[in-house]
């Protein structure tokens, strides 16, 4: 997408949601934004296309995953929201990590030489997916998930293993809702 083209995307995007989302203009509360696929932003200075979009119901409420495509960088991150918690992750390889289903909330292991501890282990189940993905991917499928974190610099490190699939890993962090803009 040229820089022409891009800008006028934007612009439509905005006229359509100061009709459709009166309530979000000018608003820096994540909730308020509105965020699908097909979104287009920046984050830290970087411009972002939402290609994909998951829903994930753990029991108690949801949590949203987007796969943002940074055209400047040529990179694939994943934007995860739940409430108004933002967290930006890259996937990492995933050699040496425990599966899911073995870990206890509090305990500790060891990745990439750092201690690593385990916030939350639990079971969810994806409820929609939109867009694109690096792997077929539908909703309906099981995922067992731990959410831990570096000891030493508090960096996240999510793991996932979906029904039948190979152990996924996100290394990011959390980020202040004001670094990210939506249009």
């Amino acid at each position: 997408m040229g820089l022409l083209d891009r800008g006028k995307r934007i612009v439509d995007i905005k006229r359509g949601k100061k009709k459709k989302y009166p309530e979000a203009n000018g608003s820096t509360d994540i909730e308020a934004k509105i965020i699908s696929k097909g979104s287009i932003g920046t984050l830290d200075g970087l411009d972002f296309t939402v290609i994909g979009r998951m829903v994930y119901d753990w029991g108690g409420g949801f949590w949203e995953e987007f796969y943002l495509e940074f055209s400047d960088t040529e990179e694939y991150k994943w934007l995860s929201k739940e409430g108004t918690t933002l967290e930006l992750l890259e996937e990492v390889e995933s050699a040496d990590v425990p599966d899911p289903k073995s870990l206890k909330e509090g305990g500790l292991f060891e990745f990439q030489g750092e201690k690593v501890k385990v916030n939350e282990v639990g079971e969810a189940r994806i409820t929609s997916v939109e867009g694109s993905f690096p792997w077929r991917i539908t909703s309906g499928v099981k995922v067992i998930y731990a959410d831990c974190e570096f000891e030493r610099t508090g960096e996240i490190l999510s793991l996932e293993k979906l029904d039948g699939s190979r152990i996924e890993v996100y290394r990011g962090n959390e980020i202040p809702n004001g670094s990210l803009d939506i249009f």
